[in-house]
């Protein structure tokens, strides 16, 4: 039968420190890595633990998060609901979410330590991309990842077509009769608007309907709806009859943020401005008027990404897959084909 010396000769610790770890004593005077290598070792080995000895909750293993945004990532619309899909799903399955980062986080070498090297994490789940650095120095280190929205064939990774689902809400507007169209969106880790799959969609969608790319139409707010409002109110002091007839806005709170601008300016939604945003998030339905959006499925996205996630650790797949996710529009009254009176 093994012995507390068996565990201390293969971890490398005395057997006081083994003794006090197993009867859950030693919380301040042993760090949690080597603790976690005691009681994995006294399992491998099939040391007799009492019943009521058991293994710190702090032990527990888990799958971190990690999201690109730069905002509050508790409280954003979009990335809340994917995490509350990973979370649900985790949790049927006897995981949990055992933290949730954003890329800002990490550019803080502790946090970036602390995510990299907790033996308690057995795997991330990415939401969208992050700094190439970072990232590297992620894949080094953590052996399971899944990518949501990211670009990297050699992950497994979770998505939907954004390109086209973006040319369709343009092309809404369009089939509504508009032929001035602003965009506003952001450019993302690349700071170039070619290579943002939404900017794509509106580009073809123009492009497939003969009509021109303005570059004066692109407003990039950098993903922030408060630079969404600003940069909207600045374009609506030029004349009237200058101005374009239709908004597509890259998110639900950009788009939120553009409808409140075009109301304070005195202009009505859709007579005089068409307005489509992306995401379907909860509050696009009690706008005034309600927004037409495009429905992303967030919260099965997050449900997938964790079952994937769970596949990688039990059950791995020869190779990693890239799962693609339907969408679904959602016109409503702010993209009603109505006569512009201006």
């Amino acid at each position: 039968m093994p012995t507390l010396k068996d565990i201390a000769e293969r971890v490398g610790v005395s057997i006081s420190t083994v003794s006090r770890v197993l009867a859950n004593e030693s919380n301040r005077s042993v760090n949690s890595q080597t603790k976690q290598k005691i009681w994995d070792v006294a399992r491998d080995l099939g040391y007799p633990i009492k019943s009521s000895a058991q293994e710190p909750a702090s032990a527990v293993k888990g799958i971190g998060c990690i999201v690109s945004t730069m905002q509050d990532r508790y409280y954003h619309p979009y990335f809340s609901v994917i995490l509350d899909g990973i979370d649900k799903e985790l949790t049927r399955n006897g995981y949990k979410i055992a933290f949730t980062r954003t890329q800002e986080d990490l550019k803080r070498p502790e946090i970036l330590r602390e995510v990299t090297e907790d033996p308690q994490i057995e795997g991330i789940i990415l939401i969208e991309g992050i700094d190439k650095q970072i990232y590297d120095h992620i894949k080094k280190h953590i052996k399971h990842i899944v990518g949501i929205d990211v670009s990297d064939p050699s992950i497994p990774t979770i998505s939907y077509d954004r390109v086209e689902a973006a040319r369709l809400a343009v092309a809404h507007l369009i089939d509504q009769g508009h032929r001035d169209i602003i965009f506003i969106g952001g450019t993302g880790l690349s700071g170039n608007f070619e290579r943002e799959k939404r900017y794509r969609g509106y580009k073809t969608a123009l492009e497939q309907a003969g009509l021109p790319v303005h570059a004066q139409h692109v407003l990039n707010a950098e993903w922030e709806p408060d630079n969404a409002y600003q940069l909207m109110l600045k374009y609506l002091d030029q004349p009237p009859g200058r101005l374009p007839t239709a908004v597509f806005a890259a998110s639900d709170i950009m788009a939120m943020a553009a409808m409140r601008a075009i109301s304070e300016k005195g202009y009505r939604i859709p007579q005089d401005f068409a307005i489509v945003g992306f995401d379907d998030n909860e509050p696009s339905r009690y706008t005034v008027p309600p927004l037409s959006t495009i429905h992303i499925p967030t919260f099965e996205i997050g449900v997938v990404a964790a079952k994937t996630m769970l596949q990688c650790i039990f059950s791995p797949y020869p190779l990693p897959i890239k799962i693609l996710l339907p969408f679904e529009p959602m016109f409503r009254q702010s993209s009603l084909r109505v006569s512009r009176q201006l």
